[in-house]
């Protein structure tokens, strides 16, 4: 019988769906499930109605399901794409992250990659140093409240502002969780952060006649909502005067504690100084490291 171009036509429609609903074996010879492909005798890969893919699992829950027992480890490669190359979601095996650290799995959220749990959770680090003046009174004190750049105003609640970054990291990789700017740190995430600042002034008398000296150092939380919800506070007071020059001597303090804060809770270091009878500004030791700040999440 001669066939012509509409018989072969209607032949191939007859017998596609025939082979689109067929099973395949791979080093087998019988794959029972609909839509399935038999790696060997033992292992199928099963890809159900719903397009759902099961390794080795006869009825897979998710998109890709490799949940059978011992041998459900999944293998994930590296890249250099960017997280905004790769689009949020993509997941990549990062060898190399940081000096100290172990290699680890990230996910890009669409901007950076993300760690996830290193050596169990991921940390923020922070450290910074203060080499200027550069402050701003923000409560109403013996000075205005503004910006100040030729010491700290005496008798005022004054944020150390213009910091030098030293690192702001989270597990590694580089973050923006501090500005340097306004010395202000907000939290990515809710937990428990361990946090220390310094804070020296420059070598002067210092006069004790009305025995009100003080040196305070203040960690602030204020929430998302810009409240103030904490303040930790250290005194450090002189108990007598030094005398007249050249008995000078630098007088400051530090503050360490441990905070919980919620994601978008925002911690800042502040000062309040009053350690003479003058109201005038104290400027700050701005060599040798003594104006420091680190934040630690534990």
């Amino acid at each position: 019988m001669k066939l012509n171009k509409k018989s072969i036509l209607f032949l191939g429609m007859g017998i596609l769906p025939n082979l689109i609903l067929a099973q395949i074996a791979i080093g087998g010879s019988n794959p029972s499930p609909a839509n399935a492909v038999e790696i060997n005798t033992t292992e199928k890969v099963i890809i159900d109605k719903a397009g759902k893919i099961g390794a080795g699992v006869a009825v897979p829950k998710m998109a890709i399901d490799l949940r059978n027992g011992a041998n459900g480890s999944m293998a994930i490669g590296m890249t250099n794409q960017t997280a905004a190359e790769a689009g949020a979601g993509a997941m990549r095996y990062n060898p190399n992250p940081a000096i100290g650290v172990q290699g680890y799995i990230e996910y890009s959220d669409g901007t950076v990659w993300v760690p996830i749990l290193p050596y169990g959770k991921p940390r923020i680090v922070v450290m910074a140093e203060k080499t200027d003046n550069n402050c701003t009174v923000f409560e109403n004190g013996l000075w205005p409240v503004g910006n100040y750049t030729d010491g700290i105003p005496g008798r005022s609640s004054t944020y150390l502002t213009s910091w030098v970054e030293k690192l702001d990291s989270d597990s590694g990789q580089p973050r923006t969780n501090f500005n340097p700017a306004t010395g202000e740190f907000i939290a990515p995430r809710s937990g428990v952060y361990f946090a220390t600042f310094t804070f020296a002034l420059d070598a002067k008398q210092v006069n004790n006649s009305s025995g009100q000296n003080q040196t305070e150092a203040i960690w602030e939380v204020r929430n998302s909502a810009n409240a103030v919800i904490q303040r930790i506070k250290t005194n450090n007071g002189y108990p007598q005067d030094t005398g007249n020059a050249p008995n000078e001597v630098i007088v400051g303090s530090a503050c360490t504690a441990s905070l919980y804060l919620n994601a978008g809770d925002k911690l800042r270091p502040f000062v309040w100084i009053n350690v003479s009878w003058d109201p005038d500004k104290r400027i700050l030791v701005n060599t040798g490291g003594y104006n420091v700040l680190t934040i630690v999440e534990q």
